[in-house]
């Protein structure tokens, strides 16, 4: 209930418009159409000729009934025929060379389009991503802009075409028999009322569609990367039931479209049936009483059958101008979000690297709660800090505004002597590198993931942090060697293999300051034992943050800071905190006093 209930509260403010349908087209206009203005407007006039190609053979089929069959002018009859074949063969040439430049052009757009768009969610902060679904992003990515390339080329191809096609012909039955056209035109107006009234309907339905297929996507990408977990817990069925109805909410939002769409086509036949039923009664008994004659009545008829396939045609351009607007919207939603974290005007480019880093009177919340609450200390270059305390105290908060993932509510975050807000975003996290306890693999080789963090680096080098990060025998044991590919997020490696692949990475980046989360959790002792042995070498000549569950790794730190309740209560050498009365001793004494009381005793006498 609760998630429908939120469900309901987004899609209310999802269907309140930010943009009006101007101000889109105006933007996008100026934005992408212009730059390419020769090309566009080329395949726009290419639509015109052959729209006006369209309107030719009718009356060709008029003189050569009355000027050639009707007096036997055999001359006149080839030739009438002659110029039939040219119209008909110029108009498939055009249309090839407009189907496929259109295409090409729309690619191009889209490409730049999808381009920017990743670029934006790259610029956007953790904070951003942290409250975004990923299956939401990718529909916009790829199904939106999916939708937009097949309107960029077809939707200016189906409203142009057919109003040159629609206003020639009316033009031409105008000037054929004024009477008759009056009459076919009757049932116009009904029809253009009806499609401005589903235009709206049929934009906020499809609106809603692209809101459900997005939920479908983000549900099965959960679903597919979470399988071992479902299969575990037994969870087929839920996770089918769950899959089912975010499928089932997505089916009734695109039937709530085609249902407004479906109303439009048994309406426009009945009344295009009706006209021309209208017009060939209405123009036989002209045609008897010759007021005009046998030629004119066939190319009217031949016009009232082709004018009903542009008028559908621009009927049916309400569906694609719907989901333009709607998957345009949706873009320039995300495009014109603005970063939370900002850089000044000139930030520092050249870190001096010293590897200091000082936290002063820090002040942190997500969202609405508070984190961090006025965390101050500093360190001394190449010196190690570890970071121990109850779970959602804030360690992890404190090393994420380092490389400045985060910006800080209050108080200052320095590295290297300055406040992270001076720094060009590149420069600082060029002089950072993080292991996490679950570190994300790339579905790539095992020689792309070490070197992501280095991507100039060559086979040497990368080989050589392998072994530093002790993963290069087992990767050596690898059918394909470093050539062996991880597979999704590094399902194909164990635990610790990720580990010592994410240590070899950071590694390989040389970086001043490190900071390992929980690096060495979730593997066994054996596993420990290698890793912590990498990250001993690793370690050397930087400044080295470490988050650990389990204390035994960090009792040889320069400095420990216990923190709790988003505050620095204790801070000291893993001696000098266990042979006082501290929250530490009491966390250390908690994790060791069934299997280590001796060495704990130990450790107080020390």
């Amino acid at each position: 209930m609760l998630m429908q209930r939120k469900d309901r509260s987004k899609e209310q403010q999802e269907e309140e418009s930010k943009y009006s349908y101007g101000e889109i087209l105006k933007r996008f206009h100026s934005e992408y159409i212009a730059p390419r203005m020769l090309e566009f407007y080329t395949i726009q006039m290419m639509h015109v000729i052959c729209a006006v190609l369209v309107l030719v053979p009718p009356i060709i089929l008029r003189n050569i009934i009355d000027d050639a069959i009707a007096v036997g002018d055999m001359n006149r009859l080839w030739v009438l025929v002659g110029w039939a074949v040219f119209v008909f063969a110029a108009d498939a040439i055009l249309r090839g060379i407009k189907t496929y430049w259109g295409h090409q052009v729309a690619q191009v757009i889209v490409r730049d389009m999808r381009n920017r768009l990743y670029q934006k969610y790259q610029s956007l902060s953790m904070s951003f991503h942290d409250n975004q679904k990923t299956g939401e992003l990718m529909a916009r990515v790829v199904d939106d802009l999916n939708m937009l390339q097949e309107f960029v080329h077809h939707g200016p191809e189906g409203v142009i075409g057919s109003v040159v096609t629609v206003v020639g012909t009316i033009a031409v039955m105008i000037s054929m028999s004024p009477r008759l056209t009056l009459l076919s035109l009757v049932f116009v107006p009904f029809l253009a009322l009806i499609g401005y009234f589903l235009l709206q309907k049929m934009h906020t339905a499809f609106r809603r569609t692209r809101r459900r297929i997005a939920a479908v996507s983000d549900r099965l990408e959960d679903n597919l990367s979470g399988m071992k977990v479902i299969k575990v817990f037994a969870n087929e069925d839920f996770e089918s039931g769950r899959f089912g109805e975010r499928n089932q909410q997505h089916v009734d939002a695109r039937l709530t479209a085609i249902r407004w769409m479906s109303m439009l086509f048994p309406i426009s036949r009945i009344l295009n049936a009706v006209g021309i039923l209208t017009v060939l009664a209405y123009g036989g008994w002209l045609a008897m009483h010759d007021v005009l004659t046998v030629g004119v009545l066939v190319a009217f008829n031949q016009y009232l059958l082709q004018f009903r396939a542009p008028l559908l045609r621009l009927i049916r351009v309400n569906e694609q101008l719907g989901m333009f607007f709607a998957s345009t919207e949706r873009f320039y939603d995300h495009c014109d979000r603005r970063p939370r974290i900002t850089v000044v005007e000139d930030p520092e480019i050249e870190p001096i690297r010293r590897g200091e880093v000082r936290f002063e009177d820090v002040h942190f919340s997500y969202a609405d709660e508070k984190v961090l609450n006025g965390v101050s200390f500093e360190t001394e270059s190449e010196k190690s800090i570890a970071l121990v305390g109850p779970s959602g105290a804030g360690k992890t908060t404190v090393v994420r505004l380092i490389p400045r993932l985060y910006d800080v509510e209050s108080g200052r975050v320095l590295v290297h002597g300055k406040d992270v807000r001076e720094w060009d975003q590149d420069a600082l996290r060029q002089t950072i590198a993080m292991v996490m306890q679950d570190d994300y693999l790339f579905s790539d080789s095992i020689a792309e993931n070490i070197a992501y963090g280095r991507p100039d680096a060559s086979f040497e080098q990368i080989v050589e942090a392998a072994k530093d990060a002790n993963a290069h025998e087992f990767i050596t044991q690898m059918p394909d060697g470093y050539d062996t590919t991880v597979g999704q997020r590094g399902l194909k490696l164990s635990g610790g293999q990720r580990q010592r692949v994410s240590i070899a990475r950071a590694f390989l980046k040389d970086p001043d300051i490190l900071i390992l989360d929980e690096a060495t959790s979730s593997v066994d002792l054996e596993t420990e034992k290698l890793i912590q042995d990498a990250i001993d070498r690793v370690t050397k000549g930087r400044t080295t943050f470490m988050i650990a569950h389990r204390l035994a790794t960090i009792v040889d730190a320069n400095e420990i800071l216990f923190i709790e309740d988003g505050q620095v209560q204790e801070r000291g050498t893993h001696a000098e905190l266990i042979s006082s009365d501290s929250k530490y001793r009491d966390f250390y004494k908690m994790q060791f006093e069934v299997r280590d009381a001796e060495a704990f005793q130990d450790g107080i006498s020390s």
